[in-house]
C-alpha cells in the first residue's frame, strides 16, 4: 500500500532526521523556505467603538434576576492581568468584606460573558433561549465566591450565531419583548456577533418609490410575505412575492424594531451585520430605467439582477446605504452576499475557464534520494499517481492540486503526488526518492479574475464611500457550495473569482463566514490562496429541522484546528486566519447541547478536554442538582454522547414524521424496518435513565429538564416512524391494495404520531401554538394586508398563513381545486418540517388519514391506488390547513412528560426488545 503517513524507525530521531536531511541537502527549514509571495497585512478585528455600557449590564441583570445586580461590581476596563494588550478579556475577582463578586471586562460585550460564566459555574444556573431549552435561574440565598482571581481571553475576536434564514425560521415572529429575552442571552454565553436584516424592506420601499419611481405595488408584489423574507432578501433563489405582498404595516413595525434592537446591540457590544445592496432590484426598476442590458429576468420572470459594474448598481447603492445608515446608524460591519444565488446577471456574466494558473511557475528541487514526502495531496486516497516525473511534477505545480508540495517516487517507478511539509527519510531498501516545490507560497496564488475584481471594486465602494475605510464585508460561505454563483465547485476558475472579491478590499475587512454543514471548515477547500480571514462556524441544519445530532468531538475543535491555532495547510497564506467561531443553523430552535460547545469556544483557550464529563456536568448543572454525580444522569447523557452527539446526520430531517414515507436511518436509527442500530438502542436507554432520574430532579421541573426528557422521547419515537411510515407507504404502493394491510400499517403509523404528539404537547418548546400566537401577535390590529393570492385578509390572518404554509409545503397552496393543484412556485417541499405537537396531529397525521381514505376508495374499486387524485385531496387538505385561522390551537403544555414517557416506552418497548 501507498506510505500516506509513517512513522520512522526508533532510532530516527529529530536530531538524526535533520543531520541526514541536511547531508541529503534538504534544509532543515524546509517549512519556513517555500517561498516569497507578495502577503496582505492586517488582521480582521472587532469594531473598536463598541464598548457599550455598565447600566446597559445592571439592566441585563435585573431583567434575568431582580434584585441581583447589586451582588456585583461591574467595570469596564482596558484589559486584563496576563492578557496581552488588546485582547477582550474578563477578570472574575471577590472584592472582599463588601462579599460582592467584581467583574471586569474590555466591552459590555466581555462583562456579560463574565456574568454568564459566574451563573453558571458558579452558581450552577442554566441561561437558554426560549425554544432552545429554556433558563434556571434564580436568586441565590448567599452568592458563591470566586476564590481565586480567573481572568479568561476571547480565543477569537468574533463569536457569532444565526444566518440569513434563521431571521425567517427562528426569529421572524419575534416582538420586542422576545427579542429582548434573545440578545440577554446571545450577550450571557457571550456572543457579539450576528445578522442584522430586520427593518430593511422599509429602507427599500423609500427609495424604490421615493428616488427611483417604482410603484406602491411594484415594491410590496415583488418583496416576499414575513416568512419568507430571506429569500427576496437573498438575490431571489426561491422567487419573489411568496405569501405576500408585503404590507406597509409590517414594513413599518419591523423598521422600529430594528432601531429597538440595533440600539440594545451597541449597548451591550454587539456587532450587528447590516445588509448592503447585493443587486437584486424588482424588474419595475429595470423597465423605468429603460436600461439597455437587459437580460431575462429571474426566477419567476420578476426580479432584476444588477451587475454592480452597472451605473445603476452604483445610484441604488448609494441611496440604500445613505438611507439605512440614517436610519439606522452603522457598526462597521456588512453582510452582502453579491451573486449568492444568481443563476442570472443584468450585464455580462465571464465565461467559465478551466485553465486559470498562477502567474508564477512552481520551482523544484531535488532529487532527495532514500526519502517519502507523507500525506496524499487534495486528501486523496490513494495519492494521484502518474507514470512520470515529469507528468507529477507539471500535475503537482497546478492549481488541480492546490496543496501538493512535492512527489514521491515509488520503488514500482509511479510518481505519486504528495501534500506534507517536508522530506522524511526512509531505509535505502524502500528504493523511494522525493522532489519539492520550492517556492510554494508563490506559485500558488492566483491572478484575481478581473471581471469579478471590477465587480468588487464597485459593490464595496458604495459600502466604503458610505462607512469609510473601516467597513467590514462579511460574506457567506454557502455561496461557495451552491451552483449558479461562478464560485463552485472549487476549481482554478472559482478561486480567482473569489480573490477577485478579496483584492479590492483592505486586508482584514473582507471576512468569509466558514459555513460547513458539519464544521469541518471551508477554509479547508480554499486553502486560504491569497489571506482572507474566516469566522469558523457549523450550519447544522436546514429549516430548524429537529434532530439529536452533531458530532460533538468534530466542532469541539473549532476553532483550533485551524490557523492561527495549527500549522496552515501547504501554501497558505499566513493572513489566512480564523477570526470568529459559532453556529449558523437556518433555524435555531433545537440542540442546545451542540450549539453550546461552540459557545463556550469564544472564552476557551482549547477544545473541551473530555466531552462525556463536559456533557454531565451541564446536564446536573441545568437539573439543579448539586449533591455529587447521579449515576442515572450521568448514564443517559453519555450515552447521547456515544449515539446522537457522536454522528453528523442529514441537515434536513429525513424521518417518518413529517414526510411519507422517512427514510431509514442506519447509523443512529433503524438499520431496517425492523432492527435499531446500536446508537438508537443507546438513546433508547438514555430516556429510560432520564425518566428514571426524575424522582431526584425539584418539582415542578425545571424547563431544562422537562426539555431534555421530552425531546429524547421524540427522538426515539420519530426514528421509530420511520419503519413504520415505510410500512404502510409499502401497502399503498401494491398492484392490488390488500385493506387490512393497510388498514393496520395506516393505525400503527398514526398511533405513534399521535403518542409524539402528546408527549411533545407537555413541553412549550415542541408546541406549534406558541409560534402561531405570535405571528398573529405581529399582525395586531392592521387592515392593510390586502390583494394576497387568497383574497384580502386581516393582517393576523395574513401572518399565521405565513407561519403555517412555511411550516407545511413552504410555497403557500394557492388552486386546490385547479385542474393542476399545487404552490404558488410551484414546488412541494415540506422543507421546514417540524415535529411540534399541533402540527403532528392537525396537520401530518390528517394527510396519513386522507392517504389511507383514498388507498381504501381504491382498493373497493379494484385498481392501484390513484396518485393524481391523491395530489388533489392533499392540496385541498394543505389549503384549509394553511387557512384554519379560527383554529384553537393550544398555547400551554397539558400533561406530565415522565408520566407519558413512563407509558410510552412501555407501549413501544417490544419495538426496542433488540437493544
Amino acid at each position: 500500500s501507498p506510505r500516506v503517513t509513517r512513522s520512522p524507525p526508533m532510532m530516527m530521531g529529530k536530531t538524526f532526521c535533520r543531520v541526514l536531511l541536511t547531508a541529503l541537502g534538504i534544509s532543515a527549514g524546509f517549512a519556513s523556505a517555500l517561498g516569497s509571495r507578495p502577503e496582505r497585512t492586517g488582521t480582521a478585528t472587532f469594531p473598536e467603538h463598541l464598548a457599550g455600557t455598565v447600566s446597559a449590564v445592571e439592566d441585563l441583570l435585573e431583567r434575568l434576576i431582580p434584585k441581583s445586580a447589586s451582588h456585583f461590581e461591574l467595570a469596564i476596563g482596558a484589559g486584563c492581568a496576563g492578557i496581552p494588550p488588546g485582547k477582550a478579556c474578563f477578570t472574575l475577582a471577590d472584592t472582599g468584606t463588601s462579599g460582592k463578586v467584581a467583574i471586569t471586562g474590555t466591552t459590555a460585550s466581555e462583562l456579560t460573558a463574565g456574568v454568564g460564566v459566574y451563573l453558571r459555574e458558579w452558581c450552577n444556573m442554566t441561561v437558554g433561549w426560549r425554544r432552545g431549552g429554556g433558563s434556571r435561574v434564580f436568586l441565590p440565598t448567599q452568592w458563591p465566591v470566586v476564590g481565586q482571581p480567573v481572568v479568561r481571553a476571547r480565543s477569537v475576536p468574533y463569536s457569532h450565531v444565526t444566518q440569513v434564514c434563521t431571521h425567517s425560521y427562528t426569529l421572524v415572529w419575534h416582538d420586542w419583548g422576545q427579542w429582548e429575552e434573545f440578545i440577554d442571552w446571545m450577550a450571557l454565553v457571550g456572543h457579539n456577533s450576528i445578522i442584522a436584516p430586520t427593518g430593511q424592506e422599509e429602507v427599500q420601499y423609500k427609495i424604490l418609490t421615493e428616488e427611483f419611481g417604482v410603484a406602491d405595488m411594484d415594491v410590496r408584489n415583488w418583496t416576499n410575505g414575513p416568512a419568507f423574507l430571506t429569500w427576496s432578501r437573498g438575490q431571489n433563489g426561491h422567487g419573489s412575492g411568496i405569501a405576500g405582498p408585503l404590507p406597509r404595516s409590517f414594513m413599518q413595525n419591523q423598521w422600529a424594531l430594528q432601531k429597538q434592537i440595533l440600539a440594545r446591540y451597541r449597548e451591550i457590544g454587539i456587532a450587528g451585520h447590516l445588509p448592503a445592496f447585493q443587486g437584486n432590484a424588482p424588474w419595475a426598476l429595470a423597465a423605468l430605467q429603460d436600461h439597455d442590458k437587459k437580460q431575462s429576468p429571474g426566477h419567476a420572470g420578476d426580479t432584476a439582477w444588477i451587475d454592480s459594474r452597472d451605473p445603476l448598481y452604483t445610484r441604488v447603492a448609494d441611496a440604500w446605504l445613505k438611507q439605512l445608515i440614517a436610519d439606522f446608524g452603522t457598526d462597521h460591519v456588512w453582510q452582502m452576499d453579491a451573486y449568492f444565488a444568481n443563476g442570472t446577471s443584468w450585464g455580462e456574466t465571464p465565461p467559465l475557464d478551466a485553465g486559470v494558473e498562477s502567474v508564477v511557475a512552481c520551482e523544484w528541487a531535488g532529487p532527495f534520494p532514500n526519502t517519502y514526502i507523507e500525506g496524499c495531496a487534495n486528501g486523496s486516497s490513494p495519492c494521484p499517481s502518474f507514470a512520470s516525473l515529469a507528468a507529477a511534477q507539471a500535475a503537482c505545480g497546478s492549481m488541480k492540486y492546490p496543496d501538493c508540495t512535492g512527489v514521491t517516487v515509488r520503488k514500482s517507478g509511479s510518481v505519486e503526488l504528495r501534500g506534507g511539509v517536508e522530506p522524511i527519510p526512509v531505509p535505502v531498501a524502500d528504493a523511494e526518492t522525493s522532489y519539492t516545490i520550492t517556492n510554494v507560497f508563490a506559485c500558488r496564488v492566483l491572478p484575481p479574475d478581473p471581471v469579478w475584481q471590477a465587480r468588487a471594486e464597485a459593490a464595496y465602494g458604495a459600502i466604503a464611500r458610505a462607512d469609510g475605510p473601516t467597513a467590514r464585508w462579511v460574506y457567506q460561505g454557502y455561496a461557495l457550495k451552491i451552483g449558479g454563483t461562478g464560485l463552485t465547485p472549487f476549481s482554478p476558475a472559482a478561486l480567482s473569482r473569489l480573490h477577485g472579491f478579496t483584492s479590492v478590499v483592505p486586508a482584514g475587512n473582507f471576512i468569509i463566514m466558514d459555513m460547513d454543514a458539519h464544521g469541518n471548515g471551508q477554509w479547508k477547500d480554499w486553502r486560504g490562496t491569497w489571506g482572507v480571514p474566516y469566522m469558523w462556524t457549523a450550519l447544522h441544519t436546514y429549516g430548524g429541522s429537529m434532530s439529536i445530532k452533531g458530532n460533538l468531538s468534530n466542532v469541539n475543535n473549532i476553532p483550533w484546528a485551524g490557523p492561527p491555532f495549527s500549522t496552515a495547510p501547504p501554501g497558505a497564506d499566513p493572513a489566512t486566519v480564523g477570526v470568529g467561531v459559532g453556529y449558523t443553523p437556518e433555524g435555531l430552535d433545537q440542540n442546545p447541547t451542540y450549539y453550546e460547545v461552540l459557545q463556550e469556544a469564544a472564552f476557551r483557550s482549547g477544545p473541551i478536554r473530555n466531552i462525556t464529563a463536559w456533557l454531565v456536568t451541564r446536564a446536573h448543572r441545568r437539573y439543579g442538582l448539586v449533591d455529587g454525580i447521579d449515576s442515572r444522569v450521568a448514564a443517559a447523557w453519555a450515552d447521547l454522547g456515544a449515539s446522537g452527539y457522536a454522528y453528523d446526520g442529514p441537515v434536513l430531517d429525513p424521518l417518518g414524521v413529517g414526510i411519507l414515507p422517512g427514510a431509514i436511518q442506519p447509523l443512529v436509527g433503524f438499520r431496517n424496518l425492523n432492527t435499531p442500530s446500536a446508537g438508537l438502542c443507546l438513546e433508547w436507554r438514555a430516556w429510560g435513565s432520564l425518566v428514571d432520574a426524575a424522582s431526584i430532579v425539584a418539582t415542578p421541573f425545571p424547563e431544562p429538564f422537562s426539555y431534555d426528557l421530552v425531546n429524547i422521547g421524540r427522538e426515539v419515537l420519530a426514528h421509530l416512524s420511520t419503519p413504520l411510515s415505510v410500512n404502510f407507504s409499502k401497502a399503498m404502493a401494491e398492484p392490488t391494495l390488500d385493506v387490512g394491510r393497510l388498514n393496520a400499517t395506516a393505525a400503527l403509523y398514526t398511533t405513534l404520531l399521535l403518542d409524539l404528539d402528546d408527549l411533545l404537547g407537555t413541553d412549550t418548546a415542541f408546541m406549534l401554538g406558541p409560534w402561531l400566537a405570535a405571528a398573529r401577535a405581529l399582525g395586531g390590529n392592521a387592515t392593510d394586508c390586502t390583494d394576497t393570492l387568497i383574497g384580502d385578509l386581516h393582517c393576523a390572518d395574513f401572518m399565521e398563513w405565513n407561519a403555517r404554509s412555511q411550516l407545511t409545503t413552504w410555497y403557500p397552496t394557492i388552486n386546490p381545486n385547479g385542474s393542476t393543484p399545487g404552490q404558488q412556485g410551484g414546488r412541494d417541499m415540506d422543507y421546514a418540517r417540524k415535529q411540534w405537537s399541533g402540527l403532528i396531529k392537525g396537520f401530518y397525521v390528517a394527510r396519513a388519514n386522507i392517504y389511507l381514505d383514498q388507498a381504501l376508495l381504491d382498493a373497493a374499486g379494484g385498481h392501484p391506488f390513484n396518485i393524481d387524485t391523491m395530489k388533489h385531496r392533499e392540496a385541498e387538505h394543505t389549503f384549509a390547513w394553511q387557512t384554519s385561522f379560527n383554529e384553537s390551537v393550544p398555547t400551554e403544555p397539558t400533561g406530565d412528560p415522565v408520566a407519558i414517557s413512563t407509558s410510552l416506552r412501555a407501549k413501544y418497548a417490544v419495538h426496542f426488545s433488540m437493544c
